[in-house]
């Protein structure tokens, strides 16, 4: 009987070279090599499910596309693609096609067997070990990760023809790392992945809850207007958003007018996993006593993805879930809100199948293409917030890449995903660092990515003072050890490393490549975050209990409901959605003046915290992270938002 494996996992970047006989294509690298151990040889009737990934020539190009539609200078601003143009962009020609599936039937496939996908960037086929090893001229072997213990199926170096390696970016299994033949054991969870809302939480007893309501007794006594430029606020709020932050705080501090239209092609959509899910009973407490202009029984539509459920009950609700919605819903009534629940198995699959779920192109990118139920089944939303998050791994250079296109995508047609930038300061969930000396600064792998708007948290300590960094925990920034800087960064970052110098020895490097030379960060990468927002003391309702709690999680929905009320005013007069917002907020740091008008500079703060076993203990790279300055810095991005100058300004691109 023959065994069939089911791999997991996204694989290299090719390197093609000019020549008619068969020639190295990859080769398994020394930080891999460090990572998994080979263990015993694959049985040559197993059967494989192989995948060739046929090169993406045109992203170079694409990228170039969004940064002109994204420009606000450029005569194309806002002139999105549609998916199918989309596509367009990375699909493959006949030929090469054609070539690819020559090759296999020169090597004893039956043409029948062989799949080419839709969008024409891969082939498929299940093909024994054997067959596959002649092919390759290689040998399969099962590798066994160091860290996770979890299997995956691959080679240390395969070969291709010439004129096979010309068009081919990997082939899978091959020297990637993906996993095989190893379940999910939804007891054990995998505390590599990062939901960030778990921070300082404290209940709210019944003193705080007094309070709550006597503010919001004399809100309806004597209501606030959103502009407080010319007015302090009001005492009944500097008395409570010293303690918490209530929905009223958030309003007043960014100037955000109560929320009035509703447009049906404009819910704000949420993603959510591990296994963290809303209860409506939560949700129903919290529009009562913060937000009573929301009627009870309001919630997302459920795009529920390949098994996952919701809601939950009280008892077993989420707190991320909670604070996602209840930081969002009050920010965009009477807008409403999608939820995008992943089924969590691992996390190698964190956002695997969420991309696969809204873009079909990804199922065919992504090695586990046979795993996934769902397909391109939900139509992503025009802003999206994410609040989970893995660190960066070295060894996963290449899978970032892949995954980082794929939002690439998502900005080609006006979608806007806005990410929390994590809560461990410089080091990563489990206080760890990078490098021999452990002292390398590690980053996160969703917010090194240059096409997502990456948030980080501040900390209100009164409302006629200016934010600060938080400092219950650190806020996630630093500099990406896969992604090189991209060019709507360079202005801002050229003034921090000259005027702001960290006084850290750095390299410059990219794609995971970490250099042996004392340097602790990478002054060459994508920096984060971009921007920030409040995220400490926010009054939620999680488990039936009134609870203050932060976290960077606390700050991304508050920027993604931002945008999606800034959606709603373009909408409103016939233009589209704002899409990847990146290039159009750094160009408002060009000048010094510009700045001061549309951000709240955040200068106090530093990311001392994030140690092993505990985020709020000294961090485990052995200094203070990185500090706020005087503009943009790794701790708070451009600083946080004036919603009223920032609406302006995007609704008159």
């Amino acid at each position: 009987m023959k065994s069939v494996l089911f791999l997991t996992g996204l694989a290299s970047t090719a390197y093609a070279l000019p020549s008619d006989a068969h020639v190295v294509h990859q080769t398994r690298n020394a930080v891999q090599k460090a990572h998994f151990v080979k263990h015993r040889a694959v049985d040559a009737e197993t059967v494989i499910p192989f995948r060739v990934a046929l090169k993406q020539f045109n992203v170079e190009a694409a990228e170039a596309k969004l940064y002109d539609i994204s420009n606000p200078k450029s005569p194309n601003y806002g002139k999105h693609l549609t998916a199918a143009e989309v596509v367009k962009y990375f699909a493959s020609d006949d030929k090469t096609i054609d070539s690819v599936k020559e090759w296999l039937g020169q090597g004893g496939i039956d043409h029948k067997d062989i799949y080419v996908n839709p969008t024409k960037t891969s082939v498929h086929v299940d093909v024994d070990a054997a067959t596959l090893e002649k092919l390759l001229k290689t040998k399969y072997h099962v590798y066994r990760s160091n860290s996770s213990g979890k299997d995956h199926v691959g080679t240390d170096e395969y070969s291709l023809p010439s004129n096979i390696a010309n068009v081919v970016d990997f082939v899978h299994p091959g020297v990637s790392s993906g996993s095989t033949g190893v379940k999910f054991d939804p007891k054990k969870k995998d505390d590599g992945v990062s939901h960030f809302s778990i921070e300082p939480t404290r209940q709210i007893d019944d003193n705080g809850l007094k309070r709550i309501k006597d503010a919001l007794k004399a809100a309806q006594a004597a209501p606030t207007t959103a502009d407080n430029s010319t007015t302090g606020p009001p005492e009944y709020l500097k008395q409570i958003c010293s303690l918490y932050i209530i929905p009223q705080c958030i309003s007043y501090l960014y100037n955000i007018p109560q929320a009035t239209q509703h447009n049906i092609s404009n819910p704000l959509g949420m993603y959510e996993s591990a296994g963290d899910v809303y209860a409506q009973e939560d949700l129903d407490a919290f529009f009562s006593l913060l937000a009573p202009n929301i009627p009870k029984g309001t919630g997302p539509k459920l795009n529920l993805i390949n098994g996952a459920t919701a809601p939950n009950s009280v008892a077993t609700a989420g707190r991320e879930s909670e604070l996602d919605f209840q930081m969002a819903y009050p920010i965009i009534y009477p807008q409403s809100t999608v939820l995008y629940q992943v089924q969590y198995l691992s996390k190698d699959e964190l956002f695997s199948d969420y991309l696969s779920a809204i873009d079909s192109d990804f199922c065919a990118l992504d090695p586990r293409f046979n795993d996934h139920k769902m397909c391109g089944t939900y139509e992503p939303t025009n802003v999206i917030s994410v609040s989970y998050g893995l660190p960066e791994d070295p060894a996963h250079a290449d899978d970032y890449h892949r995954e980082c296109n794929e939002f690439l995508k998502l900005g080609l047609m006006g979608i806007t995903t806005v990410v929390a930038s994590g809560d461990a300061g410089v080091s990563n969930r489990n206080g760890m660092c990078l490098g021999a000396h452990h002292d390398v600064f590690v980053g996160d792998n969703l917010c090194s990515c240059p096409y997502i708007l990456s948030v980080g948290a501040t900390k209100l300590n009164a409302l006629d003072k200016p934010e600060v960094a938080v400092d219950g925990f650190s806020s996630g920034g630093g500099f990406s050890n896969v992604h090189r800087r991209p060019s709507y960064q360079n202005n801002v970052l050229d003034n921090y490393l000259l005027r702001h110098n960290p006084n850290y020895r750095s390299f410059n490097t990219s794609d995971g490549v970490i250099p042996d030379d004392g340097g602790i960060y990478n002054r060459g990468g994508r920096a984060y975050p971009d921007v920030a927002a409040l995220g400490e003391a926010g009054a939620i309702v999680a488990n039936g209990r009134f609870q203050a709690v932060g976290g960077t999680s606390m700050s991304a929905p508050i920027i993604a409901a931002i945008f999606n009320r800034i959606n709603e005013q373009r909408l409103s007069i016939g233009k589209g959605p704002v899409g990847f917002v990146n290039p159009a907020l750094y160009a408002l740091a060009s000048k010094k003046e510009y700045y001061q008008y549309y951000f709240n500079d955040v200068t106090v703060g530093d990311q001392r915290w994030g140690g092993i076993g505990d985020d709020r203990r000294y961090s485990a790279c052995g200094n203070l992270g990185f500090s706020c300055v005087e503009g943009w810095d790794p701790v708070t991005g451009l600083g946080t938002p004036r919603y009223d100058r920032w609406e302006n300004y995007f609704v008159n691109l």
